[in-house]
């Protein structure tokens, strides 16, 4: 048989075929059909579905990479493949995301966790007086709050999300972490009644503008949910929302901080100014982006 594209494929993939090649062989063949999908990092991403495919760590991928290919094996390979083949990012297909060194289940009730939401967490932490309070807006998988709670172990958090089953998620990352009984989750939206005052409130909100949306790349728009990606418009509306029901529920000293948007950074930050918060300040990100946006309430402790 000559060594066609097709060949290989049917070589690598025909579990019949399986004992005449290794894991090396298979993963190839994958990179080059994910490569042709457009999937850009393909030899990453098969190393991280062939580790998910065996349930071993991607460290230990190449310990492996010589074995004979086992017929199961190369079913739940093959079958990784063909969901990140449709772009489905690979958070999704393993069911939990990497972020502040922790993991967090992911499903497809709550957005995917951005390396860059981390300075949102890096910044609040260094915020946070001793045994402060944190509220977490558009709460999630609850990888901010929790994420600010595993680093402060005298603080505590609320969380608060419009989505029941976002909150299911954010429950079970709070127990798997031992951080239940310092999480207090909420249902409701930006408007939600809370009892007490807050030291940090932070938000990762929709913000994504309308007219934007549509060029997204498949891996987000295709698989994060809408209501977490965009509240319409121009983008803002979360914002203006955040800061007329909450600004008065932080402490005098306290803090807001966002993640905010390309080209967003300045209009936040000039709602932040209509709110009457100072010390306003922009992070950028690791892609120099600015990205976290963050505003004091002026009295004591300022």
């Amino acid at each position: 048989m000559p060594d066609t594209y097709d060949s290989r494929r049917r070589h690598a993939t025909d579990p019949a075929m399986s004992v005449h090649c290794d894991w090396r062989d298979v993963m190839r063949e994958a990179a080059l059909r994910l490569g042709a999908a457009g999937v850009e990092s393909p030899l990453r991403d098969t190393r991280l579905l062939l580790a998910y495919a065996l349930g071993i760590e991607p460290v230990d991928v190449i310990l492996r990479e010589s074995d004979h290919v086992d017929v199961v094996g190369l079913a739940a390979f093959e079958a990784a493949v063909q969901r990140r083949l449709r772009h489905e990012p690979i958070s999704r297909i393993r069911g939990w995301r990497e972020f502040y060194g922790r993991r967090f289940v992911v499903t497809p009730d709550v957005l995917d966790p951005r390396p860059e939401t981390e300075l949102l967490v890096e910044q609040g932490v260094e915020r946070l007086p001793p045994g402060g309070r944190v509220l977490d807006l558009g709460v999630g998988s609850g990888c901010i709050l929790l994420s600010v709670l595993a680093e402060r172990p005298d603080a505590t958090g609320v969380g608060v999300d419009i989505s029941t089953a976002a909150l299911v998620v954010a429950r079970r990352n709070a127990e798997a972490f031992g951080l239940g009984a310092r999480t207090a989750l909420v249902e409701g939206g930006w408007d939600v009644e809370l009892a007490g005052r807050f030291d940090l409130v932070l938000s990762n909100p929709p913000y994504i503008p309308a007219a934007d949306m549509a060029a997204l790349a498949l891996d987000v728009r295709g698989y994060d949910p809408h209501l977490a990606l965009t509240p319409g418009a121009d983008g803002l509306a979360a914002y203006r929302d955040i800061l007329t029901t909450h600004t008065g529920r932080v402490r005098p000293g306290g803090w807001i901080g966002f993640e905010c948007g390309a080209g967003q950074d300045e209009p936040v930050l000039g709602l932040m100014a209509q709110a009457g918060l100072d010390g306003r300040v922009v992070y950028p990100d690791l892609a120099g982006m600015p990205r976290a946006a963050f505003g004091r309430r002026p009295g004591k402790g300022s």
